[in-house]
This record gives C-alpha cells, sequence and structure tokens, in this order.
C-alpha cells in the first residue's frame, strides 16, 4: 500500500523515541528511513525498525545513541558510535568530515562500535550538497563468500560516491561490492519468491534459486575476483583501520548475537580547493549534456546519470506516497499499537 511521506515519518519517529532514542536522534534516523522508502530501497528503511525493538528488548542496543571523537587530529577523526543506532553515527562523522574537508580540502572520518548506518547514499548526498565529492563505504556480517570460496568471510560491504553537479540532481552512486544486497534475499524470501541462480550459493557451494538456502549458504561478489577485491579493501579500511570489527567477526543486526561491531569510512573532497566552484559547475553542466546527448542502446529512454532513477522515483513518492509491503504496515501499526501511539498508518487515496 501506499502511504504519506508524512505519517510514515511521525509513526517512525514514535517508535525509535519509544524504543530509547533522543527526540533528535529519532527525527533524523526517521529522515533516512523514510529517504530509503521513497527510493524504493525497502531493506535500508522503516523495515528495520521491527529489528532495532527487538535488540532493544535483548539488552543488545544502546540507546540513546552517544557518538563521540576518539581520533581527533586536523583532517583526521575517528567517531564511536556507543553500540547505537548507525544513522545517528553517520551525520556526526558527516559533520565533521564537511567541516574538516573545508579547513583542510580534504578529510577521512572513520566510525567504529556501530551498527548499520543504513543506506551510504544519504551521507555522501549531504556532504556533495556542500559543493563536495564525498566517498563512503561500511563493512557488514559475513555475508559474501571471496572469490573462489565458498565460505562466508565478508559482508556485502557496500561503497558510495556522490559528486556535486550545481543541480538538485546529484551524481549518486550506491552499491554492494556482492551481485546483490542481502535484504534483497530476505526480502524474496520473506514474500516466497525464487531468486535468480547467479545471486548466491547455498551452504555446499551449489548455485541455487531458493533465498532460504541462500541465506544458510553465501552471496557471490559482483564481477568476480574485481566485487572480491572492492569488498576485502573495504573490510581493511572501514573494519580494521577504523578499530571496528572485521571479516567474520561482525555481527548480523538481525541476529541477537551481541554487539555488531560495524565500521564505516567517510572521505570528503572540498571542489572549491582544487579549482572554482563556479568553474566545475560550467564543466559539469556541459559533461551532463554530452552524457545525455549520446547514441542511445536499443529500446533505451535516457542515459541516467548515477541516481537519477532513484531521485526520479523519491520524487513521484513525495507526490503520490510511499509504497510499503502490507505486510511492512501492519508489522509498523501493531509495534504503534504496542506502544499506544495514536499514530497509525493508513492506505493513501
Amino acid at each position: 500500500m501506499k502511504v504519506k511521506r508524512e505519517d510514515l515519518f511521525k509513526a517512525s519517529v514514535a517508535l525509535l523515541i519509544a524504543a530509547g532514542e533522543s527526540p533528535e536522534g529519532a527525527a533524523f534516523v526517521a529522515e533516512t528511513f523514510c529517504k530509503a522508502d521513497a527510493r524504493g530501497i525497502t531493506t535500508h528503511g522503516s523495515y528495520l525498525i521491527n529489528p532495532i525493538f527487538k535488540r532493544v528488548r535483548a539488552g543488545q542496543l544502546t540507546l540513546p545513541t552517544k557518538a563521540a571523537l576518539v581520533v581527533d587530529t586536523a583532517a583526521v577523526a575517528v567517531v564511536d558510535g556507543g553500540d547505537g543506532l548507525g544513522p545517528v553515527a553517520g551525520k556526526f562523522a558527516a559533520d565533521e568530515a564537511i567541516a574538516r574537508a573545508k579547513q583542510f580540502g580534504v578529510s577521512l572520518v572513520l566510525i567504529r562500535n556501530t551498527n548499520s548506518v543504513g543506506s551510504l547514499a544519504y551521507y555522501t548526498e549531504m556532504i556533495a550538497r556542500e559543493g563536495m565529492i564525498a566517498l563512503m563505504s561500511s563493512n557488514a556480517a559475513p555475508s559474501m563468500a571471496p572469490f573462489g570460496g565458498v565460505e562466508a568471510f565478508t559482508g556485502t560491504n557496500p561503497i558510495a560516491i556522490a559528486m556535486y553537479t550545481g543541480r538538485d540532481l546529484l551524481f549518486s552512486a550506491d552499491m554492494a561490492t556482492s551481485v546483490v544486497a542481502r535484504g534483497k534475499i530476505r526480502q524474496s524470501a520473506r514474500r516466497g519468491l525464487e531468486i535468480p541462480g547467479d545471486w548466491a550459493l547455498d551452504e555446499h557451494g551449489n548455485p541455487t534459486t531458493d533465498p532460504n538456502e541462500a541465506l544458510k549458504g553465501t552471496l557471490l561478489p559482483m564481477g568476480g575476483p574485481k566485487g572480491s577485491a572492492i569488498a576485502l579493501a573495504v573490510d581493511i579500511l572501514s573494519g580494521m583501520v577504523a578499530g571496528a570489527k572485521h571479516a567474520p567477526d561482525v555481527k548480523s543486526f538481525h541476529d541477537l548475537d551481541g554487539p555488531t561491531g560495524v565500521g564505516a569510512s567517510l572521505a570528503a573532497i572540498d571542489i572549491s580547493k582544487f579549482m572554482p566552484l563556479e568553474d566545475y559547475k560550467f564543466e559539469m553542466d556541459a559533461y551532463i549534456s554530452r552524457l545525455k546527448g549520446m547514441k542511445k542502446a536499443g529500446a533505451a529512454s535516457d542515459i541516467y546519470l548515477p541516481g537519477e532513477i532513484e531521485h526520479n522515483k523519491e520524487v513521484e513518492s513525495m507526490q503520490s506516497g510511499i509504497l510499503l509491503d502490507d505486510d511492512a504496515v501492519k508489522a509498523l501499526n501493531q509495534l504503534l499499537e504496542s506502544i499506544e501511539s495514536p499514530v497509525q498508518l493508513t492506505p493513501l487515496g
């Protein structure tokens, strides 16, 4: 069903505050969830509120989130996420990265002792809108085998890059280093759907179309050895160097097996320190125009800038409502009833 963005935001804030988060932290986390849902990336949206409640009830999430600097040296910083909500630590790190890049031209901020930060594009786009280029990566619980292996060693370990364009539409790429995000396999399992045969291996190392068997086995890296190499590099930078857990030691947010220990890295580059921003905007306009003007393949209607499809989906959702699974809405309404909230999600229209 479709729901109003405002209703989803209010419901998410109410639930996150009830879980123990501060009003300010709850509002920011709810904003990231709504943006992900509006873009159709529901695996990183309000669906995560139920796992949050489960971890809180099991005493395996520390709320309200108290992120703090543990390394503070010129252009470099490390943020400890306090085993709280990842988006709160992510915003703390993004704000630090922006401030340091404005002073030094570049910055690198690492995060440790946190949980899933959600969609990385949220933070890279925050930074890009400041006239910058941003790169971010995060490790995750083991779900993907290195190229040639059959045992999960790294997570899907996403990477993202966003660039200022001088337009509302940014250059924004955000992707897992696996063929597909693990959340999509969980989603297929919940819906009782098969998955493509090149997404994952079962626990015996055989290709599978059964999402439940895939969850017992391992995801496959995108581009074979290329995706495998990037995933390992992300794990080393965002995990090992950040002082976070890494490789198979990272825990899943969906399993009540102790702190996840997730790590992340966030780099920012202030374009104006390298060239006048107006010159950059002129060059970027010309670049995008040339890209859009290229001969199109087959039935392609457009050549999209990275992130453009998601941007268009978000604009559409703001106008016509955010599409969520009926079961997801039901689960959120049940949580709202359990906290005796007057807020309820109802179908739009």
